[in-house]
């Protein structure tokens, strides 16, 4: 599928056009099928890079033995450091013109997803290209595509209509993803990027953040519609309840309101105010979810701690700022107190469980 003439190459020895970066942390469960699918491409001018982020499982040996096997396949092991920082940690050491993120346990639907990509991206030479994808939960598929055909985007458009979905996540104008696995992007994107830059661990949102920084350098975007991943959605991950949460969704908000800073006028408070409305909504939600899982003193320390993150601060500020609102997430955040906090998500916690309880009762006589 290739055009020679209109070949895209790189500057590198190895003249390959794309860079796989792989982050692996105790994958082995699905690894085996996730290289496979990249291994059996029919385009074969790229190369893998499996960054073992400090893996305990059998994913160390899985890596080294594709790695012996095949000289596309790079086995680099780095201390645990989390998904942002090995994604960051690959695309520095990449060869490829393009760099694509795949997740360990995902895989690609096609043997022609790769060059697929390669003869997209030919056609215009775009910064970012951005494919379909299926979402899988168990049995379970749903199809993942923003557009019916392929679309081309300049600069002007994407910052105006695209790039503001990354600030907040509710933007009904965009087909942008914030997912960092269905894009290829130009290693261009990454040159003021160092994994040492980020010592601090992000557990939650990462694909944003990455996405944040990297796109809002992107003078041009392809979307197409050709659906090429399988995104596989484990069970469990996203209902363990977690300390860290809060602290991740602060960092997401600040750099959200750094980049925020280059709108102005009512699309910045636009922005701004659905940006503050998430971070209270979630915050609200999460105080009720920790009921189930701390006891009243360490809610409240929580809360505490919680409160005093910089982007919680200056929601509150803008709160203050604001007229009262009918909405129990924005007024409580407005007045910080930590026990109050603790009596409505409690109200709203008893609500819900006897909702859950029915709906038991329902299924069951059904």
């Amino acid at each position: 599928m290739k055009n020679e003439k209109n070949e895209i190459k790189s500057d590198s020895p190895q003249d390959l056009w794309l860079s796989v970066v792989i982050p692996i942390y105790n994958a082995e469960k699905f690894l085996r099928r996730c290289l496979d699918s990249i291994r059996k491409q029919s385009d074969t001018d790229f190369e893998v890079l499996l960054i073992d982020d400090g893996s305990t499982d059998a994913s160390a040996s899985i890596c080294q033995n594709y790695s012996q096997n095949d000289n596309r396949f790079r086995y680099i092991r780095k201390q645990n450091g989390g998904a942002y920082q090995s994604r960051i940690f690959g695309a520095e050491r990449a060869c490829g013109t393009y760099i694509t993120f795949c997740d360990a346990d995902d895989f690609y639907l096609s043997k022609d997803a790769f060059a697929c990509l390669h003869e997209e991206i030919v056609k215009t030479k775009c910064a970012v290209l951005q494919f379909g994808y299926v979402k899988k939960y168990h049995h379970l598929s749903r199809k993942v595509v923003s557009v019916k055909v392929a679309m081309d985007i300049d600069e002007n458009d994407f910052l105006k209509y695209e790039y503001p979905k990354l600030l907040c996540s509710f933007w009904e104008e965009s087909r942008l993803t914030t997912n960092v696995w269905n894009k290829v992007y130009h290693r261009k994107l990454f040159s003021d990027f160092s994994a040492s830059d980020l010592e601090e661990k992000i557990f939650w949102g990462d694909d944003q953040i990455l996405n944040l920084q990297v796109l809002s350098k992107c003078d041009s975007f392809r979307f197409i519609p050709n659906i090429l991943y399988c995104y596989r959605q484990l069970s469990g991950g996203t209902n363990r309840f977690s300390m860290q949460a809060m602290k991740d969704l602060d960092k997401i908000k600040e750099y959200q309101l750094l980049y925020l800073k280059t709108y102005s006028g009512k699309e910045k408070e636009r922005i701004k105010g659905i940006l503050f409305s998430e971070l209270a909504g979630w915050f609200f939600i999460y105080i009720q979810q920790a009921l189930d899982y701390l006891d009243e003193d360490k809610l409240l320390a929580l809360i505490e701690e919680t409160l005093n993150y910089p982007s919680f601060v200056l929601a509150r500020e803008y709160y203050m700022d604001t007229r009262e609102e009918n909405w129990e997430a924005a007024n409580l955040l407005r007045k910080a107190d930590a026990h109050e906090y603790i009596a409505k998500a409690r109200q709203y916690h008893d609500r819900g469980r006897i909702k859950r309880k029915l709906r038991e009762i329902v299924r069951k006589i059904v």
